[in-house]
């Protein structure tokens, strides 16, 4: 709370604000194992504006654009933040529309960082509720490129990468 305060009364100019977004997701990176801190001052930020999940859901697609560049500990962090931040509907599920799931849209990184957000996301919410969650009539419109139905072979390749996860 009193980080979370603290940020608040931070002068941004106007426009910078995701700075502030990419500072804690840069934080929750850096460390050595996640720090649910992080989720939390994040989910604080999401829940008091509009504005800030915006600027959050803005993150979750800037770092899936460059997760090549990361290294497979800052994925593993960062996805538990962004995790943690969907798991609570602080930030809209709707990001995933960014997630294209087939071969030639992906890179290992990419496989890397959707494995762990999706593992998180089952071992938080539970696999049934994840399940149910992905087949609400609500994210039907956002799911469509993360099962991606446009020919067989890239349907047969997020089936087999959902499997291979185990999920």
């Amino acid at each position: 709370d009193e980080c979370g305060h603290k940020l608040m009364r931070v002068r941004l100019p106007e426009g910078h604000e995701i700075e502030l977004c990419n500072m804690i997701v840069e934080c929750c990176s850096q460390e050595r194992t996640y720090l649910k801190y992080y989720g939390l001052l994040a989910e604080r930020f999401c829940r008091l504006q509009l504005a800030w999940q915006t600027l959050f859901e803005q993150c979750f697609v800037n770092v899936y654009a460059a997760v090549h560049k990361i290294d497979t500990v800052k994925i593993r962090n960062i996805t538990k933040l962004f995790g943690h931040l969907l798991e609570t509907d602080a930030m809209n599920w709707s990001v995933l529309h960014c997630v294209r799931l087939t071969e030639a849209d992906t890179t290992a990184a990419s496989r890397i960082f959707l494995k762990f957000l999706f593992t998180e996301l089952a071992e938080s919410l539970g696999q049934e509720a994840l399940a149910k969650r992905l087949h609400s009539d609500s994210l039907q419109q956002y799911l469509t490129r993360l099962f991606p139905r446009d020919s067989l072979d890239t349907l047969r390749f997020s089936i087999n990468f959902f499997e291979a996860i185990e999920l």
